[in-house]
């Protein structure tokens, strides 16, 4: 009978202690599922502190290359500025060489060429006296050289007797005003030319008077044949 209690006493107690051991198993699980989270987040926190560190040293690393950079540019501004020589090479002048134009060897005239056409200017005082239209014979030479390289070389093309005065007024001779003794004295060189042998239907005589004056009165009184390259 005893022995029966007894048995009955143990069945009791493990009855009780099945409750017990399941309850373990659980504390147990949950023990090794936050210390596998704790391990995980400290192997999180070992991460990101290594992250960190780096990150420190690139920060140093940064900050040493712009100390460096800094000091080299304070280095380089106390420096005196450098003046460099530099060798500009002297620039090569060509000199202008008018056209020939035949005219050219012709003393105590001006020849001016442009716009189509040769000037020949020839001063007034060379050709005549003072308020006359009569060629003086020292001009006739002169004359006569024109009119050589006109026949030479021009002889197809129109030519301007152009007749200039001063700007003083006509009071003694017998022309009414400076436009009539310009176109009287562009006459006189006109007959001339004609006369040496050029075309007259090549010459053409005008008068001027004093609407075109040059730099000083003397320089005003003139006569210029003009070639008419454009014909």
């Amino acid at each position: 009978m005893q022995g029966i209690r007894g048995l009955m006493v143990v069945v009791a107690l493990a009855g009780a202690m099945l409750p017990l051991t399941g309850c373990n198993k659980r504390l147990i699980d949950e023990r090794n599922a936050l210390y596998t989270q704790n391990t995980e987040l400290q192997d999180e926190l070992n991460r990101c502190r290594a992250a960190m560190d780096s990150a420190e040293g690139d920060r140093g690393n940064l900050m040493n290359q712009i100390s460096s950079l800094q000091n080299q540019l304070a280095v380089e501004r106390s420096k005196p500025p450098v003046v460099q020589r530099v060798e500009v090479p002297t620039p090569v002048v060509t000199p202008v060489v008018q056209a020939r134009t035949g005219f050219d060897n012709i003393a105590g005239i001006e020849t001016e060429t442009g716009n189509g056409t040769i000037t020949v200017r020839v001063p007034g005082d060379v050709l005549f006296s003072s308020g006359k239209t009569t060629l003086k014979s020292q001009a006739q030479s002169t004359l006569d050289k024109i009119a050589s390289v006109i026949r030479r070389d021009y002889g197809s093309k129109t030519i301007r007797v152009e007749g200039y005065t001063d700007t003083d007024p006509i009071r003694k001779s017998k022309w009414a005003d400076n436009l009539d003794l310009s176109l009287a004295r562009a006459a006189s060189v006109h007959r001339y030319l004609q006369k040496k042998g050029i075309n007259g239907r090549q010459l053409e005589a005008v008068g001027l008077g004093e609407w075109h004056p040059r730099s000083s009165k003397a320089k005003s009184r003139r006569v210029e044949i003009v070639v008419v390259l454009n014909d």
